[in-house]
């Protein structure tokens, strides 16, 4: 499963509080890293650099420069969940779910096109999260991979 980050923060003592496109808040402490990345112990005496984490495009990881950044994956291992939850994006995890369930169904967008009869461009839309489809629309994804749809609610 690829974990996306939707958010970094930086914290005092060169941590970084995560939160992930599930929702999930991790701390990540920086000075693990420094023993094995020593490039990384920039961030003791320069703050400022530090405090100028973003997230990449796409989500895949964070940076600070192009010489300084950190892959999602090895954030979630690494990380600490705080406890706290966050808010899901619930058009971006229904982007993420059908990719996910596309690849295990083995389909390309244009497999998965041929066989519901939706148009390829539309399921890039939806997989990009740029399209809010019906339920209609996901039923007939679902089918068209051989999958049940499951809509639930949840406290």
């Amino acid at each position: 499963m690829t974990h996306k980050i939707v958010s970094v923060k930086p914290m005092e003592n060169s941590i970084l509080l995560v939160v992930f496109q599930n929702g999930i808040e991790k701390k990540y402490d920086m000075r693990t890293l420094y023993p094995v990345f020593p490039q990384f112990k920039v961030f003791e005496t320069d703050v400022n650099l530090f405090n100028h984490v973003q997230v990449d495009t796409g989500g895949y990881g964070i940076s600070w420069n192009d010489n300084l950044d950190l892959d999602a994956e090895d954030i979630w291992e690494d990380g600490i969940e705080t406890g706290n939850k966050k808010e899901v994006d619930i058009v971006a995890t229904l982007a993420e779910n059908l990719i996910k369930a596309r690849n295990i169904a083995g389909m390309t967008q244009k497999q998965l096109s041929e066989s519901t009869g939706i148009y390829q461009a539309d399921i890039s839309k939806i997989e990009r999260g740029l399209a809010n489809p019906s339920l209609s629309t996901l039923k007939r994804l679902a089918d068209g991979m051989g999958l049940k749809l499951r809509i639930e609610f949840e406290n």
